[in-house]
């Protein structure tokens, strides 16, 4: 009898055992699903024309959708490199050029995975592919349609449009003075072809619609507000007042903060990490911006190290920062990939102002969850038909700057709170930061740091405002120096009473002697 009991819990011990390891099994195989690798080829950068930033728009697109992209110009492609990859994109910029590169030539024609061409010269072979018929004119204006968001915009270039197309067709390119009515893009399967694309007007993110469907994207996505950049020296009142305002008006939002990498014990600072740590419990997020880089002075703390220490400094504050924003040429670049954004799941990319490389690589470095970084100020003359703005394809940041003025951010508030625009909450993903001494975690709205729940009710910590920011020199012998001080006083004084005593004696010598010369 009990021979039987202990053979069925040894039975019972390994079937819960092989319960408990089976989803495991699951979600280690999710984590190490194959990531979507990318080679975008293009033929110019289109400087100084109506095409500049495309290419670099895209790659931020691209890298919102999670993609890993490798990045090429068609002059310096190498024999064999698309054969390592299954979905190739090429922007034609430059439509009057013809392809001279022997190689790219012999392998494009040869390969056989998923191919979209932006641009207004279509190859053959995904002309006959997606039985594209192209034609060209010159309207005075165009209107761009896709959901329920329109623009129109002046036209001073011939366009390539298309008359028909095999396969899905998205939005539209509308001219009433040319009778214009065409798609935007199509997409069949493998193939995908945009005769028209543009960085700063509505065509920008149109492109994320046939992009999604390209790189079969399935993923929910959502819209977040975020504010950049804040500083120690920044306005800390109103950034306070901004998260009380929207906290009362229910919107969720973020703010990237510029890191702080000496004296980080100084009352500014503290100060510093009570406000951010009050917007955190007025349903804030905190991303760390990136740092300033300077190439020219060399730096006395390696990056890595500099940006462990803020990290680390935040988290033992109680405030957990869920990812870093940048501009996308870091992701670009193996010290800053490594170094700086190496501690982040998460990244927002934002547009290149002043590229400083290091290190450049032409293979992105890549992160479970990056929005697009989408400006507020690009999307004052789009409009939208309903009450509230429909959602992207991509996970998108609505970025505004921090104003430090009271009366212009009411009435930025104000105008946020009217847009009807639907905000997520960043929060709710899964965002992971790891350094040797802490491990931030946010999963479904609930921060952790080394496993412990962040209390978002900690009253607050009143900062000395009585500071010596320069520190006190040692003295050495101050004792010393004091009692000679003290003797030199006195010999002084001393002095100034004999020599006082000395002209009283002789005033009185002078003036007998004067006397005694007039009785003469």
């Amino acid at each position: 009898m009990n021979l039987n009991i202990t053979h069925f819990h040894k039975v019972l011990i390994l079937s819960l055992m092989l319960m408990l390891i089976t989803p495991s099994v699951h979600v280690q195989a999710a984590e190490t699903k194959p990531q979507v690798q990318v080679l975008l080829l293009y033929d110019s950068l289109a400087k100084h024309t109506a095409q500049e930033g495309n290419v670099e728009a895209l790659k931020r697109m691209l890298a919102a959708y999670g993609v890993q992209v490798t990045f090429t110009s068609i002059d310096q492609y190498v024999s064999g490199l698309i054969t390592k990859f299954n979905k190739v994109i090429y922007i034609q910029n430059a439509g009057d050029l013809s392809i001279t590169n022997p190689d790219y030539l012999h392998d494009m024609e040869g390969y056989t995975g998923d191919y979209m061409h932006i641009g207004k010269q279509i190859p053959a072979k995904l002309q006959r592919q997606l039985g594209v018929q192209i034609a060209t004119t010159l309207p005075s204006s165009i209107q761009f349609q896709i959901d329920r968001f329109s623009q129109t915009i002046t036209n001073d270039q011939s366009l390539t449009y298309m008359v028909s197309a095999i396969g899905t067709t998205y939005g539209s390119l509308i001219s009433d003075s040319t009778e214009l009515h065409a798609p935007f893009a199509v997409c069949n399967g493998s193939y995908a072809y945009i005769p028209y694309y543009q960085q700063g007007n509505l065509s920008e993110l149109m492109m994320a619609y046939p992009l999604k469907d390209w790189l079969g994207v399935t993923r929910e996505a959502q819209t977040y507000l975020l504010f950049k950049v804040i500083y120690p020296f920044s306005d800390l009142s109103l950034l306070k007042q901004l998260a009380d305002q929207l906290f009362d008006a229910g919107i969720p939002f973020m703010v990237s903060a510029r890191p702080v990498f000496e004296n980080t014990d100084y009352p500014a600072m503290l100060r510093y990490l009570e406000a951010l740590k009050y917007v955190q419990a007025k349903n804030g997020t905190i991303l760390i911006n990136a740092p300033v880089v300077q190439p020219t002075i060399s730096q006395e703390r390696p990056l890595k190290e500099q940006m462990e220490s803020f990290i680390d400094v935040l988290a033992d504050y109680g405030i957990a920062p869920l990812g870093i924003g940048a501009e996308m040429y870091w992701s670009y670049d193996r010290l800053y990939g490594s170094s700086g954004m190496g501690f982040f799941n998460s990244a927002i990319l934002f547009p290149d102002e002043t590229i400083r490389h290091r290190e450049e690589t032409p293979t992105a470095y890549s992160f479970a969850f990056s929005g697009f970084s989408l400006s507020a100020e690009n999307t004052q003359e789009i409009n939208y038909s309903g009450i509230t703005s429909p959602q992207l394809p991509m996970d998108t940041m609505l970025t505004y700057d921090f104003i430090d003025d009271e009366t212009k951010l009411a009435q930025l508030v104000d105008s946020i709170r009217n847009s009807w625009r639907l905000f997520g909450d960043y929060k709710n993903e899964s965002h992971t930061v790891q350094t040797s001494k802490n491990t931030i975690v946010s999963n479904q709205g609930i921060l952790t740091i080394n496993q412990q729940v962040i209390d978002l009710n900690e009253a607050p910590k009143i900062i000395e405002t009585n500071y010596d920011y320069v520190e006190k020199q040692k003295q050495s012998f101050a004792t010393l120096f004091n009692i000679q001080n003290k003797i030199f006083a006195i010999l002084i004084l001393i002095s100034l009473v004999v020599f006082g005593f000395l002209l009283i004696i002789g005033a009185r010598l002078y003036k007998r002697k004067y006397k005694n010369q007039r009785r003469q």
